[in-house]
């Protein structure tokens, strides 16, 4: 490829489909920031992640999406699922209390989703050491073949598959079993004209060399997960940059401590609030008004601590913002590489903001482009 046919693609993340909520909190979505039109000529790729293992429930919005971007001219990278997600009702709202006045509300009150969505990991393989956690779920090849059938419906070219999180690194064994099940979803995906990129997070260089050498797939290298696992983001872009033709942008939390006391927090009180449920329902059904009031309350509660627990201020700030990382030193080494005539798709992992772009560009785009963007 030579300079005249550099390509440079700018996205965000759409991982709003499906749930009242989204993985991660504020929304890294651009459907909840604004629609898709919205971002025209300010974001070329959408990175489509499809937390919907086997399109069981929300096929119907994700091929929306796809035709959207598709009239729009926006490219697609599809992102197997990393979630999967269960929806819970919402407790009925609290009666008032008999000897409280009624007054009008200062400020507006805060408009509560239709229900509690919660998002469980789900990976391919999951390390030995995690083998019957609350906190994973197994994705199947069964559950990734009907997205990559619909990705290749839309003329999707690549997909990024998860391989497991932060920290969580794979072992023997369970490389054993990804290998097993990438290769028939790199088949599956070959087949129909489409590269597969795993994405960094739980995966040696040694393993990924090893899977690269024995399906054709990439890296799609998310620097703040590389920043997580104390890796030398620099030294490892130089090093795989022939592999690596997505770069996954984003500011992370302080540390994978933070990282699992979020996810243990959200645990704790989805248990109370299923509990208390169950109590409320009890008391229904025994026509136990004071229990079931009382109980109520502990429900609401547990809601609050549910909704608390879940919120993110750190893992998706956006990129002009302070944060943990310095993403100045590599944008300049992938404006190297798009100067060298490689075609690069970066996308940014944050709350959609046209200063993000801004950022990016500033750093990246040579000062006599030649190529296409």
């Amino acid at each position: 490829m030579n300079t005249t046919d550099t390509t440079f693609y700018l996205g965000y993340i759409e991982q709003g489909i499906g749930g009242g909520q989204d993985p991660l909190t504020p929304p890294i979505s651009i459907s909840k920031n604004g629609t898709l039109a919205k971002w025209r000529g300010k974001m070329h790729v959408l990175d489509l992640r499809v937390n919907d293992p086997g399109l069981r429930h929300n096929r119907e919005g994700f091929i929306q999406t796809l035709q959207k971007a598709e009239a729009l001219g926006i490219k697609v990278v599809v992102t197997l699922p990393e979630y999967t997600s269960r929806a819970f009702d919402l407790p009925p709202e609290l009666p008032p209390r008999k000897d409280e006045p009624v007054v009008a509300p200062r400020r507006p009150t805060v408009k509560l989703p239709e229900n509690l969505t919660h998002f469980r990991p789900c990976y391919l393989t999951i390390p030995s050491a995690a083998q019957g956690s609350e906190f994973f779920s197994t994705l199947t090849t069964g559950d990734c073949l009907p997205i990559i059938e619909l990705a290749a419906e839309y003329k999707v070219e690549d997909i990024v598959v998860p391989v497991s999180e932060p920290g969580a690194f794979i072992d023997p064994q369970a490389e054993q079993h990804f290998r097993k099940n990438l290769k028939v979803i790199a088949d599956a995906a070959k087949s129909r004209g489409i590269r597969l990129h795993l994405r960094n997070g739980g995966i040696s260089k040694t393993v990924f060399r090893k899977l690269a050498k024995e399906t054709g797939c990439g890296l799609a290298y998310n620097v703040g997960i590389a920043h997580l696992e104390s890796e030398d983001i620099l030294e490892t872009y130089r090093e795989f940059r022939n592999e690596i033709s997505i770069v996954i942008l984003q500011q992370v939390l302080p540390g994978l401590d933070k990282w699992a006391a979020r996810r243990e927090a959200m645990e704790k009180s989805l248990k109370d609030f299923q509990q208390a449920a169950k109590d409320y329902q009890m008391g229904i059904a025994g026509r136990d008004e004071h229990y079931a009031e009382q109980v109520l309350k502990r429900w609401h509660g547990a809601m609050r601590s549910y909704f608390e627990a879940s919120y993110n201020q750190f893992f998706n700030l956006g990129l002009f913002q302070n944060g943990d990382l310095n993403l100045v030193p590599l944008l300049k080494e992938l404006r190297r590489d798009i100067e060298a005539g490689q075609q690069k798709c970066c996308l940014l992992e944050t709350v959609p903001n046209t200063k993000n772009t801004d950022f990016v560009l500033r750093y990246v785009i040579p000062d006599s482009f030649p190529g296409s963007l």
